[in-house]
């Protein structure tokens, strides 16, 4: 929900989120399959608003939410919808990015979403007024970091650490890329990437997904119960 990579190793991409949140909300529930009738959903589950973060379908697509857009904002009292209802809501359609295009984000609190459908890569932001759509460069490497909790100097050292990274492992597998989620600037306890601010805000867990064109493996690491949950995903390639 935090900190989210993506990144292209051969016929596969490998997308990686860290979720940060207050110790005291409920801990999330591991991925679960959801079948709809449109296909196999798979995803962690939110606790308290009963949404997700981060989702997988049984087509190769996967999308993460992370919270905040272009800048830290001030949190409204009440919102009518939670963020966390926006990703099985678009990937519970037959065509994920054309319902992405006509969402009504009115209602939800500022968010930025990370979507790789239909082999296509896009970010959309939410800033409260104005849902922006960008295609990204599927060969190219990314990394995004919450506003809400990173300021501008924490979110260029943290990619500054991914740029050095991925100059030194070129092809990555699924399990560096945990790796550097879970261990990058580690002792630093405010902007590390498993970070932990006083016990109070900290890292929860750590979700990733490799997809190839046969398959997904979605793998899903609870920090606070040292508890890890594999998918394996075989992949619909007659529905697209």
């Amino acid at each position: 929900m935090c900190t989210v990579s993506f990144v292209p190793v051969g016929n596969k991409v490998i997308i990686t989120s860290n979720r940060d949140e207050k110790l005291v909300r409920p801990a999330a529930i591991p991925p679960q399959q959801f079948q709809t009738h449109n296909g196999t959903l798979f995803y962690p589950v939110d606790a308290k608003a009963g949404g997700t973060w981060f989702i997988v379908n049984d087509k190769g697509d996967a999308g993460v939410l992370l919270n905040g857009a272009y800048k830290k904002h001030l949190p409204k009292e009440q919102y009518l919808y939670s963020r966390g209802s926006i990703l099985p809501a678009l990937f519970d359609s037959e065509v994920p990015y054309e319902t992405l295009k006509d969402f009504d984000f009115e209602g939800i609190e500022n968010c930025t979403l990370v979507l790789y459908i239909n082999k296509h890569l896009y970010e959309c932001v939410w800033d409260g007024m104005e849902a922006v759509i960008t295609m990204l460069n599927t060969t190219q490497c990314y990394i995004w970091s919450s506003v809400t909790l990173y300021n501008t100097e924490m979110i260029t050292a943290r990619k500054q650490w991914f740029k050095e990274f991925i100059a030194s492992n070129l092809s990555p597998n699924q399990e560096e890329m945990i790796h550097f989620h879970t261990n990058t600037g580690k002792g630093n306890t405010v902007f590390g990437l498993k970070m932990n601010r006083d016990n109070a805000m900290l890292t929860v867990s750590i979700t990733s997904v490799s997809i190839s064109e046969a398959s997904s493996v979605l793998q899903y690491m609870d920090c606070l119960q040292d508890k890890h949950v594999t998918n394996i995903i075989e992949n619909n390639l007659i529905v697209k």
